[in-house]
């Protein structure tokens, strides 16, 4: 049979094109949505935490459990183990579940333990201090933010080199994280998620001059969504949207822990303690530029230089002379009571660039600490004493504020 010249053409090209046309096909079957998560699924695949690319590409869509999570933590950081033999009891997770030996190694690893178990808890009550795990929770990126925060605390710290006003200043970038505002502490702890950080909200308490989160959770939330999006481990999109409470998908869980084993430098997980926790007085409050605090506190403590203040003026009120210890750079020095005792003529003490200081309340009549049952006598008197301070990181006439602080 005779073809037309230009059927013979288009015969040729066809033919021509038909091998190109097959590899086209070939890459199109082969290519895979989650290819952007298959160097992180190699990497735990690597690590006996996962099955390989090809294995687990149909599950990669799939939500991810508390439970599932705590094993791909349990394969790839092996840091985190209890001996056999201690027991630490998990609310939610008898010892005879199946599931008690991986979240005793992971979760009775915490850094801040015992005290901190409550704190990677699928439901947590901090107005009783009550806890429960949920094994089978499906979890939110909120609720796994939280909970990677917990046993990877330093992460967070990093926010620690950042003043107040600026680490608000980002949190407020983040345009799906509600913020709510209260007048009082009165009013903020009517709200339904005071002290709640498995709630992917933040309260603040408006003042005169600026605003401030309302506890200290909030402040461990605010840590948590910073660090780990500073640090590019958990970020929100071009638009600002961290979208808190998403499920979070097996394909995402693999990048993030694959993120954080590489944050460690690819070695492992090797828990640095924060700037707070070296301190060694273990009761720390915190004193901040530009405001006017007062603390009411019989025990010693530390405080805490937050944003560099260059000086601290304090004074004190007491209902009879306590004298106070300051130790500042390894230095201590006593002030006497009747020197504090002047309102509206705070002592000057410079920081010298120390990041805090550490108080030791000596109540004169014992020569012993304030907060020494056993040489005070009596709990009344203990309770009589009410020794009150007054810090500011500027010249400040503490009888007026004084006034506002008894109203």
């Amino acid at each position: 049979m005779r073809y037309p010249k230009w059927s013979i053409f288009i015969i040729i090209l066809t033919l021509s094109l038909s091998p190109f046309t097959t590899s086209l096909a070939n890459a199109a079957s082969s290519s895979s949505k989650y290819e952007w998560a298959k160097p992180s699924v190699e990497f735990m695949a690597s690590h006996n935490a996962m099955q390989s690319f090809k294995q687990e590409e149909k599950n990669l869509s799939k939500n991810v459990s508390k439970a599932e999570l705590t094993h791909m933590i349990h394969l790839l950081f092996k840091e985190f183990r209890v001996d056999s033999s201690t027991n630490v009891e998990i609310p939610g997770v008898p010892a005879k579940s199946t599931y008690y030996p991986i979240f005793r190694d992971v979760y009775g690893s915490i850094p801040s333990n015992p005290s901190g178990l409550i704190a990677a808890a699928d439901t947590i009550n901090y107005h009783n201090e009550t806890f429960t795990y949920q094994p089978n929770k499906i979890l939110s990126r909120w609720d796994l933010l939280i909970t990677l925060n917990t046993l990877f605390p330093d992460i967070g710290h990093s926010v620690d080199e950042m003043s107040e006003k600026e680490a608000l200043t980002k949190l407020q970038k983040f345009k799906d994280i509600p913020k709510r505002y209260f007048n009082s502490y009165d009013t903020y702890e009517k709200w339904k998620y005071a002290y709640q950080p498995l709630a992917p909200e933040f309260g603040f308490i408006k003042s005169k001059n600026d605003n401030h989160l309302g506890s200290d959770l909030d402040y461990v939330k605010r840590d948590a969504l910073l660090g780990f999006s500073q640090v590019g481990i958990m970020k929100p999109n071009s638009k600002g949207y961290f979208y808190p409470n998403q499920k979070v998908t097996l394909a995402e869980t693999a990048v993030i822990l694959h993120r954080i084993y590489k944050y460690y430098g690819g070695t492992g997980y090797k828990y640095q303690p924060s700037k707070d926790e070296i301190i060694p007085n273990g009761t720390l409050t915190y004193f901040y530029r530009n405001q006017v605090s007062g603390l009411g506190m019989t025990d010693d403590f530390a405080l805490v230089n937050a944003d560099d203040s260059p000086a601290l003026y304090l004074a004190i009120k007491a209902t009879e002379p306590v004298d106070l210890k300051i130790t500042l750079n390894g230095e201590s020095i006593t002030y006497p009571y009747e020197r504090l005792n002047v309102l509206n003529a705070p002592v000057i003490i410079p920081f010298d660039g120390a990041y805090y200081a550490e108080f030791y309340p000596i109540l004169r009549r014992t020569g012993k600490l304030v907060g020494d049952h056993e040489a005070i006598g009596e709990l009344e008197s203990y309770d009589e004493i009410n020794l009150e301070y007054f810090f500011s990181d500027h010249w400040t006439d503490f009888n007026e504020f004084n006034k506002l602080w008894e109203d």
